[in-house]
């Protein structure tokens, strides 16, 4: 059955909207984008569904998340799997990266990888793992408590690479003596290297560092003489991930990152614990007691344990402060496919491309999901 989606709002790439345009669906793809709704083709065989102005999107894509509704992927099975794969459609991340902790040990990362070597998804779509650990500072150690933190050890990162096919990413803490052997060794293998959980400088990174985790989080924060991180961010070089809760990094230091680093290299990131989507109150995370109330998940001794976010909560906090919907696009969606050389099918809403949309009103509030070009709704 083709699907015809008419009279919408349609958010084309980091450039062009279609005010009142049209998407012909065909099974999984996008098979037509067309300019306006009042110029189309007659068909005997389409279902149509006036959208009387909402906007649709590209789904989705966090990189970066650790659990949801009380799972984490640490210690997931393959029922969780499944039900956070739900979860997370539901909200309109239609792909994601698994994050692994920095408080697994080595066996435990092996086990997660070769659980889901196979995984596709049953909703949102599984594209593989971010480790982040277990090559971390002490000195920026965040939720944990470090005692799994290692110096870098290139046969451990070589075991973990013939465990899996599916590592996308892995966070490390470049000044660590061997991290650019580490380095090395993943950028061969296609794996994306982030600076994160680090004490690093300018002068501790090389070409084989592809950017930074949650920015201003867990590392040294902007100075007037070192070139920390943060600094490093606003020389548009690297790409950077951005936990835009509110709380991770505040409002007015959100404007500054929308005004002067490049918005093709902002990929927006939930860095979720198994509390989002929970109600508030005390739970263990990362062998912590972890507090929720509202948009804050924080430990007894005050550090954050994650957001409790989506990306569409973060999109609608990047829009109060004058994000564009174009903007946001790059934001949510087509930077982290572009970083993973995944556009060519996802990201944005092109012939050929997969139908996994989101469709909202104005104001990005959710009103349906589509993925493989079925509603998650329905």
């Amino acid at each position: 059955m083709r699907v015809l989606l008419k009279h919408a709002h349609l958010v084309i790439d980091g450039n062009r909207e279609f005010i009142d345009g049209a998407l012909l669906i065909d099974g999984e793809t996008i098979a037509e984008v067309y300019l306006q709704s009042s110029h189309l083709p007659e068909w005997d065989d389409v279902e149509e569904r006036d959208l009387h102005g909402l906007l649709i999107m590209p789904g989705f894509f966090d990189t970066h998340t650790h659990g949801i509704a009380g799972m984490t992927f640490d210690d997931a099975d393959q029922e969780e799997m499944d039900k956070i794969s739900r979860e997370y459609a539901l909200d309109g991340t239609t792909s994601f990266l698994a994050s692994l902790s920095y408080d697994l040990s080595p066996d435990d990362f092996k086990r997660q990888l070769s659980r889901f070597e196979n995984e596709k998804g049953i909703c949102s779509r599984f594209e593989g793992f971010h480790l982040e650990g277990p090559f971390m500072s002490m000195k920026h150690i965040g939720v944990g408590d470090g005692h799994s933190f290692m110096k870098p050890d290139r046969k451990l990162v070589e075991e973990f690479l013939s465990v899996s096919s599916r590592i996308r990413q892995m966070t490390i803490a470049y000044e660590l003596e061997d991290a650019k052997e580490i380095g090395h060794l993943l950028h061969d293998h296609g794996v994306r290297v982030m600076c994160g959980h680090s004490d690093a400088v300018y002068e501790d990174l090389d070409e084989n560092v592809d950017g930074f985790t949650h920015l201003f989080n867990a590392m040294r924060g902007l100075h007037h003489r070192d070139i920390t991180l943060v600094n490093c961010a606003f020389m548009n070089r690297w790409h950077v991930e951005l936990i835009a809760d509110g709380n991770h990094i505040k409002e007015n230091v959100l404007k500054i990152v929308l005004n002067n680093i490049d918005r093709n290299l902002i990929m927006l990131v939930t860095d979720s614990s198994m509390a989002r989507n929970l109600p508030d109150g005390e739970y263990d995370f990362m062998s912590k007691k972890c507090f929720k109330k509202g948009t804050t998940f924080i430990t007894d001794d005050g550090h954050f344990a994650g957001s409790v976010v989506s990306i569409n909560d973060e999109m609608k906090l990047l829009y109060q402060l004058g994000a564009k919907y174009t903007d946001l696009l790059l934001y949510s969606s087509l930077n982290a496919f572009r970083f993973y050389g995944l556009d060519q099918r996802f990201g944005t809403l092109e012939k050929g491309k997969y139908a996994d949309l989101v469709i909202m009103d104005d104001d990005l509030n959710i009103k349906d999901v589509c993925i493989r070009g079925v509603s998650v709704y329905a």
